[in-house]
Order: C-alpha cells, then sequence, then structure tokens
C-alpha cells in the first residue's frame, strides 16, 4: 500500500465519458477529458467508484470468527481484499460463545483504531447472531449451541466489546425478545437486518415497524423446503420496505433465482455482497469458519462437509458484479451502483452521491470489463491515501468457479 499519487483512464461512472482522473494526496485532483485508444471488442476500461461490501467474514486464509484472531489478522484481510476493488467492507462476526465474540468485536475495533488503512475501509462491523434461530437450514453454518435468544442485555454487552462501532445488526424478528431489541439498537443508529430466521408476515411487519431495514442475503439461511405460498421469503421479495443483499456468486443463488429476486426487489432495493469467508482467495480444500468445518469445493462452493448446506462464499467482489449481469440481467452500471453507492446509501440512511470531481477523496478503482463473458480485471485501487499497488488483478472468470 502506498500514499495515492498517479492517475487513471477510462469510462467514468455511470455516465462512460472518456477521462483522466490525476490523484494527489488521496483525493482527486485534475480531471480531464481523453480519447480512449482502440481496445479489443467487448473490452471497455472504467473508472468506478470503489465497492462496498457489507459482509465479509474473511479472506485470505483469515477470519474474523478465529477464536484467536489479532489484529494482524485485520489487518491482513483488510490488505488482501483491498485489490479486489473494495475499498469500503463490514468485517462480520458470526455466531460463537459470547466471550469469544466479544473478544473478536474488541480486537476488530483495535484495529480500526490503530490502523489507518483499516480506518479507512472498515466504517463499522457487522454482527449476524448470535441471536438467530437454531435449526438446521435457517441457522446456515452457524453452531447451534450457541445461538441464544434476543437480549438487550447480551446485544450491549456485544456492542461494549466492539466500542459501538456495530453498525449492521441481522437478528431472526420472530424470536422472543427480538422486537425490543431492534428498537433498542435501531435507537442506537444500528441498521436493522433479517436474516436466519423463520418469520411470517405478522413477525415481519412488526420487525418492519420496529425499525427493520434490510434483508440479510436473502434467498439463503432458510430453510431448503419453504412452503408454496405462505413464506417468508415471498413476504421479503414483496416488500418494498426493505432492501435486500444477494449473494450473487454463481452458487448461493441459482440464475433464474436471481433474476426474479432483482425484477421484484429492483436494483434500486438490492445490494451486492460476497459473504466471503477465509476459503476466499485461497484454493479448494478443508478450512475452518470459527470452530465450524467446512469445505472449499473445485468448483468454488464453500459447503458444511457431509451435508447441502452452503457456508459462506469463496468468492470476491468482481466475481458478484460480473454474475449479477450474467445471471441477473442487469447492466453493468446497475451491478456497480448495487456494488457501492447503494450500501453506502442503506448505512447513512439517504441517497449518497458519488462525483468523480476535484477534491473529492480518491476512492477509486479502474477496471477492465469484459462484456461478453462478465469478467472483470481490477487494475488500481485506491481508497483515501492508500492504493494498491499497480498491476494487482482480481476477478476473472464471473463464476468463481476455480
Amino acid at each position: 500500500m502506498d500514499n495515492v499519487f498517479g492517475s487513471l483512464s477510462g469510462r467514468r461512472f455511470p455516465d462512460g465519458a472518456a477521462v483522466r482522473v490525476e490523484v494527489a494526496a488521496g483525493r482527486v485532483a485534475r480531471v480531464e477529458p481523453i480519447d480512449i485508444p482502440a481496445q479489443r471488442s467487448g473490452l471497455e476500461r472504467w473508472i468506478v467508484p470503489g465497492f462496498f461490501d457489507l459482509q465479509v467474514n474473511g479472506f485470505a486464509g483469515k477470519n474474523f470468527t478465529d477464536t484467536r484472531v489479532t489484529v494482524q489478522d485485520v489487518q491482513q484481510i483488510a490488505r488482501a481484499v483491498l485489490p479486489t476493488g473494495v475499498t469500503h467492507f463490514l468485517p462480520t462476526v458470526i455466531t460463537a460463545d459470547l466471550e469469544v465474540m466479544c473478544r473478536q468485536l474488541s480486537v476488530i475495533a483495535e484495529a480500526m483504531a490503530c490502523d489507518p488503512l483499516v480506518s479507512a475501509m472498515c466504517p463499522g462491523i457487522h454482527l449476524e447472531g448470535p441471536f438467530i434461530r437454531p435449526e438446521d437450514g435457517p441457522r446456515g453454518a452457524h453452531p447451534p449451541r450457541h445461538i441464544r435468544e434476543p437480549s438487550i442485555a447480551d446485544y450491549d454487552r456485544l456492542a461494549e466489546a466492539a466500542r459501538g462501532k456495530i453498525v449492521v445488526l441481522t437478528l431472526a424478528p420472530e424470536r422472543p425478545g427480538a422486537l425490543e431489541l431492534i428498537g433498542h439498537a435501531r435507537g442506537r443508529g444500528v441498521l436493522i437486518a433479517l436474516g436466519h430466521h423463520r418469520a411470517d408476515q405478522e413477525s415481519l411487519e412488526s420487525a418492519i415497524a420496529a425499525g427493520a431495514r434490510l434483508s440479510t442475503h436473502l434467498g439463503n439461511g432458510c430453510d431448503v423446503l419453504l412452503p408454496r405460498h405462505d413464506s417468508c421469503l415471498w413476504y421479503q421479495l414483496g416488500e418494498d420496505r426493505l432492501s435486500a443483499t444477494l449473494i450473487a456468486d454463481g452458487h448461493h443463488l441459482p440464475p433464474p433465482m436471481l433474476r426474479s429476486m432483482l425484477r421484484a426487489k429492483t436494483p434500486g432495493r438490492s445490494v451486492l455482497i460476497t459473504d466471503a469467508i477465509g476459503a476466499a482467495g485461497m484454493p479448494p480444500g478443508p478450512y475452518l469458519l470459527g470452530d465450524t468445518e467446512i469445505e472449499r469445493l473445485p468448483t468454488g462452493r464453500v459447503i458444511l462437509p457431509g451435508t447441502p448446506y452452503q457456508a459462506g462464499s469463496g468468492a470476491d467482489m468482481p466475481t458478484v458484479i460480473g454474475r449479477a449481469v450474467v445471471d441477473g440481467g442487469v447492466s453493468f452500471v446497475e451491478a456497480v451502483a448495487m456494488a457501492s453507492l447503494q450500501p453506502a446509501a442503506l448505512l447513512a440512511g439517504r441517497p449518497v452521491q458519488w462525483s468523480c470531481q476535484p477534491g473529492q477523496p480518491a476512492d477509486l478503482v479502474e477496471l477492465d470489463w469484459r462484456s461478453g463473458d462478465g469478467s472483470i480485471t481490477i487494475r488500481r485501487v485506491m481508497a483515501g491515501g492508500f492504493a494498491s499497488p499497480p498491476g494487482v488483478s482480481a476477478g476473472g472468470s464471473p463464476g468463481g468457479r476455480g
């Protein structure tokens, strides 16, 4: 990583105008129109906003859910994620023993406080659990013995360990005490997300009235078999007051399902996430997610061994954006917005305007987009006062299947 000086060239998001962007001291210094040299058919170079991933459990062999996670592990994850185009992300802590979760949150908060890059990239923490359903299916890879009923006292203990840095809370809204916890956390500025649940329409309506605004990885973290009509999936798809995060990695959501979800929620209420774990960016093989054994298959799919259940994702954000276009039927510009501006707007509680103009922070990605196969190659990434080394690339086949 280095202080940001230099230039990027390409089609500027979202209008496609060809520009050169000069950057100095972490800010846009100059923007000028250029003629783009002829490129191969189907290849376009773009300058886009840095991606914002609301759910990162780990990357490149390290997990925030490790019982022995260190500040150095958090730093390593941030430095590994940046070259994939992600300039902001939420470290995500999942269900574990409460003491272990407190330690994990404390370590992440310490890294945010002491490391300038982690501070610049991580505006907060996503707490996914332990207040979810304990049954197989809805619980996903969360260990059932540590799942707890929603409790304001337990949440406050976790929030204190996180030094007040929890900005997203995913819970099951139908569990006893959930509505009280939603109101409590919402009153402290936390974005409330519904996930790993079996909520009926009445529970969902009550949760929305209490302040819930998001469905976490919609279509996943639920029962394998759902009622044909009276389903929590349909309720959330048809509810315009809920945005939804989607894991468009080619494994979590089959293409017809992804297309249907994007048509129901619309790109304006959809957010792309990776749900990446430590197996992301790593070869196939066995890994640990917290104290849970998982396996990354040669296809890129990550599962609980011996089961059909997925356990996080092995994808990066370029893969997810490419799959959203190829499988989901949205445009490249829409997919980039779902991976950058819309997650930022959800956290801010208002629309976020992006302007590549002099004086603006240089949170930028220069990339090559291949419309023929939906693949992305990252050329350069700038995040505030930091940049990935020139020439570092990420992405490739949008399937993430290798």
